[in-house]
């Protein structure tokens, strides 16, 4: 499905929860919309600044379940592949033009700082934002859908970015997050990268 040019808004969802078992689990309603430039502010801002420094410090003494249950509990998230009136795939009410890529597992923080500059400068491939996961040892690849990619299904287009970065930069992407309507956590980054042309200059 192709996406047209004014599609540059997504759905943002506050902070999970735990359930009447005691499990955490994630917003289903969002409580807004954001878009590229939105979300740059709020990644280099340091609202979630407080909750990263924790998560990191759990890196490699908390199980994949501990750390997993706190950002549902202390990381807001977005679903930038639309707007949804709740987050399922069925819910979604209007495709964005973006779609976020994962890359999970690198050696270090400063790698992933490294990755962010290089996926920045793709000459294939628009970035629109690219950051630094809470975790610290993951890159989140915003991007514009090529051309080559607009005739294809969702999964399709995600795969296909999937197959570029290994080809071109030879990291392995999480194959696995290719639902529309997958959660991106928002952590604190500094030195993230946004597209110059998603800058609001009069804010």
């Amino acid at each position: 499905m192709a996406t047209t040019i004014d599609n540059t808004q997504f759905s943002s969802f506050g902070y999970g929860y735990r359930n009447n078992q005691g499990e955490a689990v994630l917003q289903t309603k969002p409580d807004g919309v954001a878009d590229i430039w939105s979300v740059y502010k709020y990644l280099i801002s340091p609202a979630a600044k407080d909750a990263q420094d924790i998560l990191r410090s759990m890196v490699g003494t908390a199980t994949k379940t501990e750390c997993g249950d706190y950002k549902k509990l202390n990381f807001r998230f977005v679903t930038f592949r639309g707007i949804f009136s709740s987050r399922k795939a069925s819910a979604l009410t209007k495709l964005s033009r973006f779609i976020v890529i994962d890359i999970d597992g690198l050696p270090s923080t400063d790698e992933a700082h490294s990755l962010v500059r290089q996926l920045s400068a793709d000459e294939y491939i628009e970035t629109a934002l690219a950051f630094v996961s809470p975790g610290g040892l993951g890159v989140k690849w915003v991007v514009e859908i090529p051309e080559w990619l607009q005739d294809q299904n969702y999964k399709e287009q995600y795969l296909g970015l999937c197959r570029h970065l290994v080809l071109q930069y030879g990291y392995e992407p999480d194959w696995g997050c290719s639902d529309v309507c997958r959660a991106c956590f928002l952590g604190h980054d500094e030195l993230c990268f946004i597209n110059p042309k998603y800058i609001k200059k009069d804010e």
